[in-house]
């Protein structure tokens, strides 16, 4: 329990500046103080510095320009993302059957579904990590708590405001243009209550959170970066937010993009497909970058 507690002290400490860190946790092992009083006077100062921090214009402007919309942008993404792998996932999930695996039928299937998946998953992980980086670099000294901002602007969109947006985004579609009900309103997998309510949260977890908050602390990692290179990252990932923006499926339809098939058809729409890719590729080269470095150091 008390290494536990002291480990808290230490994470609660991280909201803190490095030199200020180091400084503070020096003293309280000086003073041999307990863990207890060590997290309330830790914690004290977190609360006091954040607090100082949120007195200026650019916090709140980095919640209302960026999180709440970045948070709705990737919520109705993992929507629509969740609604087109629910029938995948109560296929495999609730009609398994280990007598499957002796047909070669069944894994040509296989390979298709988990391609298909992967198409889905990998660009909302990407758009997701994306978001966080640019977040956690335009708010350095608020990373903190601008992930638990974050995380719960992107918990209420997914549950109560993507849904609704997304319910009133077809029937105005049905309404201007005389289609058919939504494919996924009657069919019966959005029936089950599990992937109707728990599975586009579970979706939502770890596929737009978990990449959003790593993103977030590896946007430190763009200091030790050539100014070239990080040129480079900063237009890969405002392209990406920008492919983000295109794929949200209100955009096209009130700009009347559907009026414009040759528009999709673009090289440069079919460009932006391979840039939202960029996350992997960074860390790669970050991670070889930093290996080269202590080699030759």
């Amino acid at each position: 329990m008390k290494r536990a507690s002291w480990r808290l002290v230490s994470f609660v400490s991280r909201a803190l500046d490095s030199a200020e860190r180091d400084a503070v946790l020096g003293d309280q092992a000086e003073r041999g103080e307990g863990a207890a009083r060590a997290l309330g006077d830790v914690l004290g100062l977190v609360v006091r510095r954040q607090a100082a921090l949120w007195m200026d214009w650019r916090p709140w402007m980095i919640l209302v320009g960026l999180i709440l919309p970045l948070a709705m942008l990737l919520s109705i993404a993992a929507r629509m993302t969740g609604n087109a792998s629910a029938t995948y996932a109560w296929l495999y999930a609730n009609n398994w059957d280990w007598a499957l695996l002796k047909y070669a039928e069944f894994w040509y299937e296989l390979r298709d579904s988990v391609w298909f998946l992967l198409q889905q998953f990998a660009p909302l992980a990407c758009f997701s990590w994306t978001a966080g980086f640019v977040l956690g670099w335009a708010s350095r000294r608020l990373i903190p708590v601008n992930g638990v901002l974050f995380s719960i602007a992107l918990l209420a969109a997914g549950v109560f405001a993507a849904p609704r947006y997304i319910t009133f985004w077809w029937e105005y579609v049905q309404r201007s243009l005389n289609l058919p009900p939504h494919p996924y309103q009657d069919d019966p997998v959005s029936a089950i209550g599990f992937y109707r309510l728990v599975f586009p949260v579970i979706l939502l977890a770890l596929a737009a959170g978990v990449p959003s908050l790593w993103g977030m602390r590896r946007a430190a990692d763009l200091r030790t970066v050539r100014p070239l290179a990080r040129a480079a990252v900063c237009i890969a990932a405002i392209v990406t937010l920008a492919a983000l923006v295109i794929r949200e499926p209100g955009v096209g339809f009130f700009l009347a993009a559907y009026r414009h098939p040759e528009i999709w058809r673009s090289w440069q729409l079919h460009a932006l497909q391979f840039v939202v890719y960029w996350p992997p590729a960074y860390l790669i080269a970050n991670a070889v970058g930093r290996r080269w470095r202590r080699i030759h150091a």
